[in-house]
């Protein structure tokens, strides 16, 4: 495991969104996360690891906030990796 780093939020938010701080921990990563691998920044294998999700749950996220896409993959292998995980989800559909 990676080391971790610590980020400060108001304490107004655990009341105003009703979650756990947990839970909150959770979102704010998913959302940081979604948005990293949006921006190409990072690989779909990596931003589902950094969340510990399935990658098909991942890009259900990803899909359901209707976000895009702009960046690609750094390499010949981690295309062809993205490109049967998302064949491989349209098939089970």
């Amino acid at each position: 495991m990676s080391e971790k780093i610590n980020i400060k939020l108001p304490v107004d938010l655990l009341e105003l969104t009703g979650l756990s701080f947990k839970r909150l921990e959770e979102k704010n990563l998913l959302i940081w996360v979604l948005e990293l691998y949006s921006e190409g920044k990072i690989t779909l294998s990596k931003a589902a690891n950094l969340v510990q999700m399935k990658v098909d749950n991942f890009l259900s996220e990803f899909q359901k906030r209707h976000l895009k896409h702009v960046g690609g993959p750094e390499t010949l292998q981690e295309a062809q990796k993205d490109f049967d995980t998302i064949q491989s989800l349209h098939k089970d559909r």
